[in-house]
């Protein structure tokens, strides 16, 4: 059985989520409710959760100020946010899970058959500082993308990606310093994340970051910093040209 604590400021909110958990996830147990970062430390301290529902806002804070007092916590959170398209791109960049309100309920399943299979977090207090760093700047100004890994997560800076490579269902992520980081989210998910900030699908294998591009060859090959190499594929050339020489608004 799956313990948890439901933390929002709205009652009708909490009962809903509550409700439908009761209907739709019968291996989940709501043993506790709160509406406020006060309450919700003593009903966490008293029901020792598995699983934690947390709204960002509070009454008396916010989300990660409840979250500041458990250093270490070995809780799973799901976050429960009203509908926002730049909150959902900071969720997607810090790797946290959502369900956004009102809850819908393939979603809640959704939500829970992850906490299944994943008993615990392997997120750090500083993955969900970049979550909330997120929040409070534009769409456009993210600085940090967490890359979920076998081993957990790593927090990358975009500025440092050179080029994105499809392993499989996997992605190689070449970065500055000739470094390497293997995510286990595919290209496809990586190439909506990072449209916005001058990266290019070149191929259906790699994206680059156009800010590193060197030069390209007649033969299809793109030559980045530090000796990278992107393939360049037919369906992608105009675009890549386009986008290198100024002809096309990135």
């Amino acid at each position: 059985m799956i313990r948890s604590v439901i933390v929002d400021d709205e009652k009708p909110s909490r009962e809903v989520l509550s409700n439908y958990i009761a209907e739709y996830c019968p291996d989940v147990e709501v043993v506790a409710t709160a509406g406020s970062v006060k309450s919700a430390y003593k009903a966490i301290k008293k029901a020792d959760p598995d699983l934690i529902f947390l709204d960002i806002e509070l009454g008396d804070g916010r989300g990660f100020d409840l979250l500041n007092l458990f250093p270490g916590f070995d809780f799973r959170v799901i976050f429960v946010t009203a509908y926002s398209e730049h909150a959902v791109k900071a969720f997607r960049f810090s790797a946290i899970d959502y369900l956004l309100k009102p809850v819908k309920i393939d979603e809640l399943k959704e939500a829970i058959d992850k906490v299944r299979k994943f008993s615990s977090s392997n997120l750090r207090q500083e993955n969900f500082q970049i979550l909330f760093n997120n929040l409070s700047v534009s769409a456009k100004t993210l600085q940090n993308l967490v890359i979920p890994h076998v081993r957990g997560h790593e927090v990358l800076k975009i500025s440092d990606i050179i080029m994105c490579r499809a392993d499989g269902y996997c992605t190689n992520f070449h970065l500055l310093g000739n470094k390497k980081v293997v995510s286990s989210k595919n290209l496809k998910h990586y190439e909506e994340l990072l449209a916005g900030y001058n990266f290019l699908r070149v191929h259906h294998s790699y994206i680059v970051n156009l800010n590193y591009v060197n030069s390209y060859t007649k033969q299809g090959e793109i030559l980045l910093e530090e000796s990278n190499r992107a393939a360049l594929g037919d369906a992608y050339k105009e675009a890549f040209i386009n986008r290198i020489t100024g002809k096309q608004v990135p």
